[in-house]
């Protein structure tokens, strides 16, 4: 059970809820309401005015609407009257006189409407005349097509400046040129009545320009059509120059949506590339405009506000009389500009409101924050004290333990009562072996596989900053073992393949200094529980001495029995099959044996079998390298062999086969010189596969018993062994618990518990053996 899931039942959840409403609810539910008073307050005022300023916005638009709407109609006013004007003045007078009342009546308009800019004459019979302004915008000019429907047909220009004096005169050529061909005569005469056209340009000026042609028939019969040019630069110069509100602007369209004048007329002329049919609202650079007319379209004429990019438009779509034809007059205006008082007046109400919001927020977060406060220290209190109970509860278990000072039990309820109380991934007690230069882990619980190893031993040649930092006897809590340099060769040795990161190390005291160190990987609650560690730790201590007298006294009475029982002379036969100096060619068995005495029954013989796994064979890395290292790994293994008189060693694929007190009597140091090359073996494998970056992945596995050996082939005959003991040492190595342990059988523990430590791995069945028991050798005692 987790320290975090422990409810203190002193305090009931109904005073905790109590206690939170009235530290914590009741003053925010005030200071919320308080502020919920003061925006609404804020809110409505702002409302209020605002719907006051619209309201008054409205009416001066529709007033600013009308100015508008009459001041259009004024600008083609002129155009609309004077053709009337004109028309009767030509179709009633005397037909001598045709030509003067046009040129008459046209130049006097000219020089008193600005914004007309020509007027047409033409007849069914080709005949054409036109009065337009001056080079310049200086006097008239007036012309006249002569010998019409010839080749030789000419433009006569005659040009007057501004008192009716004539200046100049020249002629062009007409190419072909026809009134009736063009859609301002074209169209009088189909309607009978004026016509305007669609806007066009104008090729002399380049500019739009759009004509009222009134058709009439004279008492003769031919058909006429008296034609008025209208600018529409000048329609645009007016438009512009309107006021409305601060930064509002009005546009003339057609009825297809087409611009006629006003803002932004150039930019619209250039974005159509000069063609009238394309002079469309873009709504890309003109949103609220394009908007408004989609709108016009569905709902007709009106006052409507929008919404673009945060901002509120009013738009107003009025008709624009004009002949058989209805024009739209588009007013739009931001919205604040005419109810920028408003507004203001708005924003101060709000900067005040929101003066005070902040205010009361600011109050109400220190009171939350500090209600908060108090109830985070009531809360660790409650979880230290909660800690604390469940210490005194594990540590009450673990004191019950009854075999808890029996150094041949192993005591795992101190690894599991580690983690259980610190919620660490893995738990460790390490022992610092008598020649101070090794640290073996006694036992490892690990949390999430719920299992037990240990046996594993480290040197102070990898860890020598890791073993500095133990000898010192002070706890030490690491985030990222990997990063610093007291532990990062623990690391990379121990942790890695169980992808931990965070290290606590408390420290096993003994009588003179630290005899050992207890680690908890991962483990998040390692700093409030440094008291029940030091506690086990205490524990430890006391089994590591009790073992160590322990050990002392078998040791001392298996020498006793030495002394009495008189071993028989191991075997000639017994030396080291690969000794320098004394190979055969291949290395089979000694120059000095007889073969004959070879071959036989060999009572107790200890086999050890170290499996490689395949992956160390078969890695990412070049093979020359791989046998490189494999062949350094074989070169120090054979000196640990000599070292400790190993009978034979020899490496069979990914397996190596090492045998000891192959001899005739059973030789009883066999075993524990078997157990000892067997340690000194893992360490020194372990060591060189984690200087390349490989996963120390081999097992080891060990057995004592009766074999067969005898030579096979021809010469040089090489000898082998056959048993239970070979096929239960290669057993015991492929069912290793862990990588890097060493596993042996029953009949190895009883040969070596006086003088080794062991871990039960529990009961298996063997073909052929039944049950059998089977050990993990831990280290030397």
């Amino acid at each position: 059970m987790s320290p975090d899931e422990i409810v203190d039942h002193s305090v009931a959840p109904s005073d905790q809820f109590r206690r939170f409403v009235t530290h914590v609810g009741i003053p925010v539910a005030g200071v919320l309401m308080v502020i919920a008073v003061i925006a609404g307050v804020g809110w409505h005022s702002y409302r209020t005015v605002r719907n006051g300023a619209l309201s008054l916005t409205h009416s001066l638009l529709l007033s600013q609407q009308e100015y508008v709407g009459n001041e259009v109609n004024n600008f083609l006013a002129p155009a609309s009257a004077g053709a009337v004007i004109a028309r009767d003045m030509l179709m009633h007078g005397n037909p001598t006189v045709e030509d003067k009342i046009f040129y008459g009546y046209s130049s006097s308009m000219l020089r008193n409407v600005p914004q007309i800019q020509s007027y047409y004459l033409a007849d069914s019979d080709g005949n054409f005349s036109l009065v337009q302004r001056g080079p310049d915008n200086k006097g008239l000019e007036q012309i006249s097509l002569q010998n019409k429907g010839t080749p030789d047909a000419t433009f006569v220009h005659h040009i007057f400046d501004d008192n009716g004096k004539l200046v100049s005169e020249q002629k062009t050529k007409a190419n072909g040129y026809d009134p009736r061909l063009h859609v301002w005569y074209q169209q009088a005469v189909k309607a009978g009545k004026m016509v305007w056209t669609p806007p066009y340009i104008v090729e002399v000026t380049k500019q739009m320009a759009i004509s009222a042609g009134m058709p009439y028939t004279t008492a003769s019969g031919k058909t006429y059509v008296y034609a008025i040019n209208m600018s529409l630069s000048h329609l645009t110069d007016f438009l512009d120059a309107l006021k409305i509100g601060q930064s509002g602007h009005g546009v003339l369209l057609d009825q297809s949506g087409h611009v006629l004048a006003g803002h932004k007329m150039h930019e619209i002329e250039v974005a159509a590339h000069g063609d009238p049919e394309k002079m469309l609202l873009d709504p890309v650079h003109y949103p609220v405009m394009s908007k408004a007319f989609d709108q016009y379209r569905v709902h007709s004429y009106g006052t409507r506000t929008l919404r673009n990019k945060g901002q509120n438009y009013i738009t107003m779509l009025s008709p624009v009389p004009l002949a058989s034809q209805n024009w739209v007059l588009m007013l739009v205006a931001p919205e604040s500009d005419f109810a920028q008082f408003a507004k203001a007046d708005g924003r101060q109400n709000l900067f005040f409101a929101f003066l005070v919001v902040i205010m009361s927020s600011i109050l109400a977060v220190l009171l939350f924050r500090q209600g908060r406060k108090t109830e985070h220290v009531q809360h660790d209190l409650e979880r230290f004290r909660a800690i604390s109970n469940y210490e005194s509860h594990s540590l009450q278990t673990v004191a019950s333990y009854p075999e808890l000072f029996n150094p041949s039990d192993d005591a795992l309820i101190l690894t599991e009562s580690l983690v259980d109380l610190s919620q660490a991934r893995r738990a460790g007690i390490w022992r610092i072996l008598h020649d101070g230069a090794t640290l073996m882990c006694i036992d490892s619980y690990d949390r999430q596989q719920d299992a037990h190893s240990g046996g594993f031993e480290l040197s102070t040649s990898e860890l020598k900053t890791f073993f500095d930092a133990v000898s010192h006897g002070d706890s030490l809590l690491v985030a990222d073992a990997s990063t610093d340099e007291r532990t990062a060769n623990f690391y990379r040795l121990y942790m890695r393949s169980m992808g931990s990161h965070s290290l606590f190390l408390g420290p096993i005291l003994g009588a003179n200094g630290p005899v050992g160190v207890i680690t908890l990987e991962d483990a998040p609650q390692a700093a409030l529980v440094t008291h029940f560690v030091d506690m086990i730790a205490g524990i430890a201590a006391t089994r590591f001495s009790a073992q160590h007298y322990s050990a002392v006294e078998a040791a001392r009475a298996e020498l006793a029995e030495n002394e009495k029982v008189e071993e028989e002379a191991p075997d000639a036969s017994q030396g080291f099959l690969v000794p320098p100096g004394s190979l055969k060619v291949d290395g089979a068995y000694p120059l000095d044996v007889d073969p004959s005495k070879l071959e036989g029954f060999y009572p107790a013989v200890a086999i050890m079998v170290i499996s490689l796994s395949d992956m160390v064979l078969t890695s990412q890395n070049d093979p020359s390298e791989n046998l490189k290292l494999i062949d350094a790994m074989a070169q120090q293994l054979q000196q640990i062999a000599h070292h400790y008189g190993l009978y034979s060693i020899r490496m069979l694929g990914h397996r190596l086969v090492c045998v000891a007190g192959c001899s005739k009597t059973p030789d009883k140091s066999a075993p524990q010189r078997m157990a000892n090359a067997a340690l000194s073996m893992r360490e020194v494998t372990m060591s060189m596969l984690a200087k390349a970056d490989l996963d120390p992945v081999f097992r080891i596995g060990i057995d004592v018993g009766p074999v067969f050996g005898g030579l096979l082939g021809q010469e040089p005959r090489v000898f082998n062994l056959w048993g239970d003991a070979m096929g239960m040492a290669e057993l015991m190595a492929q069912g290793a618990p862990d990588a890097g342990t060493i596993q042996v059988t029953e009949e190895m523990y009883l040969s070596l518990r006086q003088s080794f430590l062991f871990r039960e791995r529990g009961r298996f069945f063997v073909p052929g053996l039944g049950l059998t028991r089977t050990y993990v050798l831990a280290g030397r005692r």
